[in-house]
């Protein structure tokens, strides 16, 4: 928070063992202040706390600001897709992004 107001936010779901992060924004004056590091913390630490193994999310691959970002973080893009990130990349192609533009990741907790 700045001012009262938000800077940044993050959103995630429960999957069976692993929570997904949904989305991660930080605001542009703020980006590169640890904001998005925090925030990833942060979910990282209620996972863990829920018994989940991981974190994971799916991102584009080529982004700076996204999967290096995450990489960096220690996520690792997937080789193999649980049913539930299958089914988010089937989702997002049919809402019109390239399919080899985007990836999974995972970050083992």
């Amino acid at each position: 928070m700045a001012n009262d107001k938000p800077v940044g936010f993050i959103l995630a779901e429960a999957h069976p063992s692993s929570l997904f992060v949904v989305e991660l924004s930080v605001d542009l004056e703020w980006q590169g202040k640890g904001i998005g590091r925090q925030l990833i913390a942060c979910v990282a630490d209620h996972a863990r706390k829920r018994g989940l193994t991981a974190l994971t999310l799916t991102t584009f691959r080529d982004v700076p600001w996204n999967a290096p970002f995450y990489a960096k973080l220690g996520f690792e893009k997937m080789k193999t897709l649980t049913p539930e990130l299958r089914q988010k990349r089937e989702e997002e192609t049919a809402h019109g992004f390239a399919y080899e533009t985007r990836c999974a990741m995972r970050l083992p907790l």
